[in-house]
């Protein structure tokens, strides 16, 4: 277990940075009474960044949150005006926090590999 944020790998760091976004976003989509968006937001917000304790957490994370990104921006495009329509600019950032969380699953798996490669060398 990691304690302090320097001694984070930086797709630990990526993700935790993603989770902080996420929750200020879902804590603006309250303000905005949008609570479906607000509910999922800071939930998944929270689940990232608690996820960055550990690189092989925040890998299967990283998966499933792409997952659930993915298929918000596939409901929000697919039905405008529905409950998880953010808008064109929501849809997107859906979208691109999608692709960033799988780009965080796959980084952290690379820094596994290359901490196991390091250890068997020893």
């Amino acid at each position: 277990m990691v304690t302090g944020l320097a001694k984070l790998s930086w797709p630990q760091r990526t993700a935790l940075s993603l989770g902080v976004l996420l929750v200020a976003w879902g804590l603006v989509d309250f303000a905005r009474a949008e609570p479906r968006l607000g509910v999922l937001h800071v939930v998944t917000g929270a689940v990232i960044g608690a996820a960055a304790v550990r690189t092989r957490v925040a890998r299967l994370v990283g998966s499933l949150m792409g997952v659930v990104f993915l298929v918000v921006f596939a409901f929000g495009v697919g039905e405008p005006g529905g409950a998880m329509d953010a808008g064109f600019v929501g849809n997107a950032v859906h979208l691109l926090i999608g692709f960033a969380s799988v780009a965080v699953a796959e980084s952290c798996a690379w820094c596994e590999q290359r901490a196991r490669r390091i250890a068997d060398s020893r």
